[in-house]
């Protein structure tokens, strides 16, 4: 009895407050009267107190104490500061309206870029920068071509985004979930990948010299004939990855997990392979690692 009690009140909670979000989105009126309804107790909340600290007065009963109290906030005296408060509170109830207003002013720059065929542009790196800080997902976002040098995208959404030959040269990609994406021919080289999700990524003729993959999920992906000389790969995921051709030259793979990945024909000179999982492996002459 007291747990389903518990859960309607949960259920009028939550209802309540999906209901007051929707006021405050179509209703600019309604925003207006809770705003001096809030003001007004918070004045009266005030002057109640100092008067009850201070003991100005004494009433011959809580009601008219109370109705003293009430009809002393309006006053000229507290015009100004209740002008103010108002102001603040219907700034802070509009901060909704004005996230909404920024993201679309930001998708719009983005869309005017990708429309004109602009190659730089810091006004759309700066959208794509605000747009993941305020956690919206950029997944199926197609930037192909963008000079986005030294974006920081850290924990970002892009999930069969499109990047193909885009300029990520010392970009922050860390921890960022790349599922799918397509970065065939792009720069990434120095850039951060650590700790990021890039199951199933293109990565084709992709140049990630000295980029930082530490702990990067690269399961099946695919990085035929791309360049990770000197890539910092300590404990990534390889397992089923087609590394074709790959530049591994002096590259650190100690710890990776390669397991049935696929190394024809790549270059590893000078790599570190140190407690590395190659079970499975297609070496370079076409044999399979027992």
């Amino acid at each position: 009895m007291h747990f389903e009690l518990g859960r309607r009140v949960k259920q009028w909670l939550l209802n309540s407050q999906q209901y007051l979000v929707r006021r405050l989105d179509s209703s600019v009126r309604f925003r207006i009267l809770l705003s001096f309804f809030v003001a007004y107790t918070a004045l009266l909340a005030l002057q109640s107190l100092e008067q009850y600290l201070h003991n100005s007065h004494s009433c011959q009963s809580p009601l008219s104490c109370w109705v003293t109290h009430f009809v002393s906030v309006i006053s000229v005296d507290h015009l100004e500061g209740f002008s103010i408060l108002v102001v603040a509170i219907l700034y802070l109830l509009e901060s909704r309206d004005r996230k909404k207003r920024k993201h679309y002013e930001a998708w719009q720059i983005i869309d005017q870029a990708a429309a004109t065929k602009v190659t730089t542009s810091y006004a759309r790196l700066h959208a794509l920068q605000d747009l993941n800080e305020d956690g919206i997902s950029l997944g199926c976002l197609d930037v192909s071509q963008a000079d986005l040098r030294g974006i920081n995208l850290r924990g970002a959404d892009l999930r069969e985004a499109t990047l193909r030959g885009t300029n990520l040269k010392n970009a922050n990609l860390s921890n960022a979930n790349l599922a799918n994406a397509d970065f065939n021919e792009a720069n990434l080289t120095d850039s951060n990948l650590s700790g990021a999700n890039l199951k199933g990524v293109y990565l084709c003729g992709a140049n990630l010299a000295r980029a930082n993959l530490r702990g990067a999920n690269l399961t099946k992906s695919n990085l035929s004939k791309a360049n990770l000389e000197q890539a910092q790969l300590e404990g990534v995921k390889l397992e089923d990855a087609n590394l074709a051709q790959t530049n591994f030259r002096n590259a650190n793979l100690t710890r990776a997990n390669l397991q049935g990945a696929r190394l024809r024909e790549t270059h590893r000179g000078g790599a570190d392979f140190k407690g590395a999982n190659l079970s499975g492996v297609t070496m370079p002459d076409g044999k399979v690692n027992l």
